[in-house]
């Protein structure tokens, strides 16, 4: 059974170890999971999914301030752990907390080549508005996603 929480300080050796596995071209280090939980409730909403007492997955958005585009800034779950509902229960609470605070529109970029999560944005309302060159790396780009609220 997978559970959701929010995140806490001891979890973020897991979460470092888990981005250089899930996000190898760019992980992020225990001081921007620092400065990102720092922001949380305020400005930030993050969120694991765990099964049996082990995260298999994490979440993160930006709301800077009521009014504005909320910027997803990662859903990640480890692969064995994939086509569960996982991100899609990330999105929604992604999406229910922007709303909440405010937000105009949510934003995002997924890799190209990431056909199951491309293919789960757009199911979600998200259209491409752009592509960001070489983004992930040299010959992977990102495709820029958005979602207007009405």
């Amino acid at each position: 059974m997978i559970t959701y929480r929010q995140p806490i300080a001891l979890d973020i050796p897991v979460l470092v170890g888990y981005e250089k596995e899930l996000f190898p071209y760019s992980p992020w280090n225990s001081a921007q999971f620092k400065e990102e939980f720092a922001g949380i409730p305020r400005t930030r909403f993050m969120s694991v999914a765990e099964s049996d007492n082990r995260i298999v997955g994490y979440c993160g958005v930006f709301l800077p301030a009521p009014g504005v585009e909320a910027d997803i800034l990662t859903v990640a779950v480890l692969p064995e752990f994939r086509r569960q509902g996982i991100a899609r229960e990330f999105m929604r609470q992604i999406e229910q907390w922007s709303e909440e605070g405010g937000a105009s529109a949510m934003m995002l970029e997924v890799e190209h080549t990431n056909a199951a999560a491309i293919e789960l944005y757009q199911a979600l309302g998200y259209m491409q508005i752009s592509v960001r060159m070489n983004y992930y790396g040299p010959g992977s780009d990102a495709l820029v996603m958005r979602k207007e609220f009405t």
